[in-house]
Formats: structure tokens, sequence, C-alpha cells
């Protein structure tokens, strides 16, 4: 027995100096550093409002498919998807201001209800990015901010799919994640940016398979939340913005995709259904073994499911 707790203390001795420094180490790097780290070929930058925005954008077509990703994510999200239907579609994503390669608002901005802002920064897209008919691509708050544009029923949207969007509950996941992003513990963590052992588990957590994650991705995804002030803007926007008025869902008429991970840990599966009953026609795809970013663990069967989507809708 004396062994034993012998054995322990060794064991503590040892791993809390460890840990202790790695929650110390400043994480954070500038966002020209960041941009020099994860951009990408088909990487390109435009102005809105004083604010520099990143996007990819791969092949051609007479309709767009523009990707907005989620709550901490990027362009990344899409990387794979936009590769298979770059063939027959031009397909953007988007980095949404302050997350991925996109400059971070004034902080003081972060202080109020974000939601709006990320309204406009949308809507405003589609001139600066010359797209007229498109179809729309949402996982989790880029589903929020999808279906809520397409709510105002814009005439020039061909289509919507939902990836385990954000949307009913979200007073659940936004007590969770405020939680884990604000409490006492995490001021002590996040204190110097994110770690690079947070940002690993995180990732694990989007996805049910963790064998499919990229290493690569992964670190840069870590780049770009340490992205000097990007998480000091999430810490703001989680305590900040309103809850979504779900209401307006039911005003949504364009075609519809909902496709949704059973093994997702942030926002469950069971709201798939009632998108499904709110959206008129919509179309509804549970993927088995299945996290929160189906279209990073199956990249293939996401663009092989639009794409029949789309021919159906075509074919009508």
């Amino acid at each position: 027995m004396g062994k034993k707790w012998l054995l322990l203390g060794i064991l503590f001795l040892i791993l809390v100096p460890i840990i202790l420094f790695l929650l110390r180490k400043d994480n954070t790097i500038s966002r020209e550093e960041c941009i020099t780290l994860c951009q990408d070929p088909n990487s390109h930058f435009y102005d809105w409002k004083g604010l520099e925005i990143h996007y990819t954008e791969h092949g051609a077509g007479e309709e767009t498919i523009l990707m907005v990703h989620g709550f901490g994510g990027s362009h990344k999200n899409f990387e794979s998807l936009a590769e298979i239907l770059k063939t027959d579609y031009r397909v953007i994503a988007i980095d949404i201001p302050a997350f991925g390669l996109s400059e971070v608002p004034n902080l003081d901005l972060a202080n109020n209800d974000l939601f709006p802002l990320y309204q406009s920064f949308v809507k405003d897209a589609f001139k600066s990015l010359n797209i007229e008919k498109y179809h729309l691509i949402g996982n989790s708050l880029g589903g929020w901010i999808s279906w809520d544009l397409a709510a105002k029923q814009d005439t020039n949207l061909l289509s919507l799919t939902l990836l385990n969007s954000a949307g009913y509950g979200m007073d659940k996941v936004k007590e969770k994640v405020s939680g884990w992003m604000t409490g006492p513990a995490s001021k002590f963590i996040f204190k110097n940016g994110v770690p690079y052992q947070f940002s690993q588990v995180n990732a694990e957590r989007c996805l049910w398979d963790d064998t499919k994650l990229n290493e690569d991705k992964v670190r840069q995804n870590y780049y770009m939340l340490n992205k000097e002030g990007t998480f000091p803007w999430m810490m703001k926007m989680v305590m900040s913005t309103q809850l979504p008025d779900t209401n307006a869902i039911r005003n949504i008429s364009c075609p519809t995709l909902i496709i949704w991970g059973d093994h997702d840990e942030v926002v469950s599966v069971d709201n798939a259904a009632r998108f499904e009953e709110d959206i008129a026609g919509s179309v509804k795809i549970i993927y088995k073994n299945c996290g929160h970013i189906p279209q990073v663990e199956y990249p293939d069967r996401v663009a092989e499911d639009w794409l029949s989507f789309v021919m159906n809708l075509k074919n009508r």
C-alpha cells in the first residue's frame, strides 16, 4: 500500500510541473503568422467594412455553393467536401469575421448581441463575391446563420442544407459552452490562449470516430483559435449573443436537406426531427456512427446525398 502511494506521489510531482508549463505557455500568434501557416492555394481575401475576410474558392459553374462553418471552425471544415463538389459548381467556403483567417472585429462589439453582425456579413457577401443563384450549406453556428437567411425567403437561394445545425435547445448548449469557456478554471487554462491539448480534445469531441482526425488540420485549427483576438472574441460572443428565434424556421420555403450525426455531443440529434417538422417538404438523413461535423467524417457521403438531393430538385 505504501509503495502504491509513493508511486502516485512521484507521478504527481512529475506531471504537475508539465501541466503547469503547458498551461502557462503563450499560445497566441499574430494573424499574419496564422495566414502563413494555414492558407492554401485556393485562399482569397476581400474587404468588408474595414475587415479583411478570408475565403477559399474551388471550381466554376453557373450555380454557387456557399459553405458556412460553425463556432470555432473555419473553411478547413469544408475542405474535402469542396474538393468533391467543385467539378460542377463554384464552391466558396467562407471564414466568418473573427474565425479562421478572417480579421477579428473590435472586441468592444462583442459586448452586444453578435448575431446581427453575422446576418449582415453573409447578406453582404453575395455582392462582394458576385454570387447570384446559390445553394447554402451550413454546419452548427453556420447552420443557424443559413436557416435565418433562408427564412427571409431570398429568391436567389436554390436550396438549403443544414449539417447538425444550431437552432433548437440553444439555451442548454449556451450554458454548457459558457461553463467551460468562462468558468473559474477556464480563466487560468485559457489565460494565454488555447493549449494544443485542449484543441485536440475538442476536435475529438466533435467526431464520433477520432481515428479520422487529420493531425495537420488539428494543428491548423489550433493556430486559428489562437490567432490574436479570436478566443477573447469567442468568450464574449458566448455571453452576449441572444438565443435564436426558432419560430422563423417555419417561414423557410426553399428545398431543404437536413443531415445529422447520431452521436453529436454538441447539438442533439433529436433536433433534426424538429427541423424536419417545421420546414415543409424538407428531407432528413441521419448518419450512424457520426458526430457533430458530418462533412469532415463522411465527406463522400455528404457529397453523394447532396448531389442526389439537388438532382431530384432539377428533375421535378
